[in-house]
């Protein structure tokens, strides 16, 4: 037990009103008896110092708890040395008092310290008896009187700390997981809202660039070019309201996860780009998470392939086992020389790591790019 499993100004005191309380009386029944009944000891010492450590142990003990070490450490000092008077004068009839002394020495200073404590009262004890001419036998008796409830009292002592710094650690990893739970909100929103707006937008962008690349020869279909971004853009704002405000309507809470996936890949065929959609094995519903993994991966690939791959060919394909889900997408554009850079597979390998799920990736230069991801059913 260390030294500094003292109270803090985030925990709660030690000295509670019930525990001050029943301090206070049993301090209060054992100097009054003493002094009315015992006939070796005189009854105004003792009464006046048993007053000085009931005024300490209590009181004294409170105010200290609120102002830290620097206190606390001459109030025990103090307790220490008038619990040595008390008992001196006693002739070690008040040997109950060494109790709360113990009680608070552990609590404030460690059970070290209360070791110590306890051997040097036996000692004092020891040598009182001694003076007085006692056999060792006597000797012995007086002096250790009250060593097994003290080592009941440390004992009890260093549980109520153990249980003070376990409530301290509790406090933290409560602290730390209230901590991971936002940065983890904050990463699945700023994924949500680069997979979705970002999409909008990329599509956005090449409707309009083929718009102005044929306005001039073909008007009508530079119109057409330019409602479509127009939709697009809408869909995008509102796809964006919805991240905003935390993402609780996911883009496939209103239509099948089919046909959301028909739709994306419908919407890069509209931007010029040779997409297409295959679908192996039998569909079934999946749970909503991975669902929701599935599209947004979808998402995320097409997305790149418009906007990096300089491609003209991009194929689809789903293919459900047993067991996982495949998903593959995979184009005839540049390709890349790595694949670990960019936020947007980052964040779908995150996110399809959360539902158990692996994305591989395979390219190279000048032959392609493929992403590739299964979950498991």
């Amino acid at each position: 037990m260390s030294a500094d499993s003292h109270v803090t100004a985030t925990d709660e005191p030690f000295a509670r009103p019930a525990l001050l309380v029943a301090m206070a009386g049993m301090i209060a029944a054992t100097v009054v008896g003493n002094a009315m009944f015992s006939v070796h000891a005189p009854a105004v010492p003792v009464l006046a110092l048993g007053a000085a450590y009931l005024l300490l142990i209590t009181a004294g003990w409170a105010w200290g708890e609120r102002r830290g070490r620097r206190v606390l450490g001459p109030l025990l000092v103090a307790l220490f040395a008038l619990t040595l008077a008390i008992l001196w004068v006693s002739q070690q009839a008040l040997s109950l008092l060494v109790f709360p002394l113990l009680l608070l020495v552990v609590l404030h200073a460690g059970l070290r310290w209360a070791i110590a404590v306890t051997v040097g009262l036996t000692a004092a004890a020891a040598v009182q008896s001694a003076s007085a001419g006692l056999s060792a036998l006597d000797v012995y008796l007086l002096s250790s009187n009250f060593v097994p409830g003290a080592v009941l009292t440390m004992a009890f002592g260093a549980v109520i700390v153990r249980e003070r710094d376990t409530q301290r650690q509790l406090r933290r990893f409560a602290a730390q997981a209230e901590e991971l739970a936002a940065t983890r909100e904050r990463n699945r929103i700023a994924r949500d809202i680069h997979d979705s707006v970002g999409h909008y937008l990329t599509v956005v962008n090449v409707q309009i660039e083929a718009a102005r690349s044929i306005i001039a020869a073909r008007p009508a279909a530079a119109d057409e070019c330019l409602v479509r971004a127009q939709e697009l853009a809408r869909d995008g704002l509102a796809e964006l309201r919805r991240s905003v405000s935390m993402l609780r309507a996911g883009p496939l809470e209103q239509r099948p996860f089919g046909v959301a996936l028909v739709e994306l890949v419908d919407d890069s065929r509209r931007a010029g780009l040779d997409a297409t959609l295959a679908i192996e094995g039998a569909a079934r519903a999946l749970a909503p998470a991975l669902e929701f993994a599935l599209y947004r991966a979808a998402q995320e690939a097409l997305t790149n392939v418009q906007r990096h791959a300089r491609a003209t060919v991009a194929r689809c394909t789903l293919a459900y086992g047993e067991r996982a889900v495949r998903l593959r997408i995979e184009d005839d554009g540049v390709g890349a020389a790595a694949t670990d850079a960019g936020f947007g597979l980052v964040g779908m390998r995150e996110r399809v790591a959360a539902v158990g799920g692996t994305v591989e990736l395979r390219t190279s230069p000048g032959h392609g790019f493929a992403i590739e991801v299964h979950v498991p059913t």
